[in-house]
């Protein structure tokens, strides 16, 4: 996993928004303790084209070793992070 990115908000409107935008990209919730929340989505990899590309010479190489490097790919992880504005 790497390290989060981490999203402050202000009002529960920005953090409602926020929380739809980053689960309209795919990212699923990790936890949740209502003004704070952790979301996760694995890293993609294009494996049709990499698999197409081990039968061309020299750029097979590259793509056998970007498959590899593959297996090892982490998460995105991002907190939304719900702080109201104390007046």
């Amino acid at each position: 996993m790497s390290n989060p990115q981490t999203i402050t908000v202000s009002t529960p409107e920005a953090f409602r928004n926020t929380l739809a935008s980053y689960a309209g990209k795919g990212f699923q919730t990790l936890r949740d303790q209502g003004n704070h929340i952790t979301l996760s989505k694995r890293k993609t990899f294009n494996w049709p084209v990499a698999i197409i590309c081990l039968f061309i010479p020299i750029i097979g190489w590259i793509a056998l070793a970007f498959m590899l490097m593959a297996a090892g790919r982490g998460s995105e992880v991002v907190e939304i992070v719900l702080e109201p504005k104390i007046t």
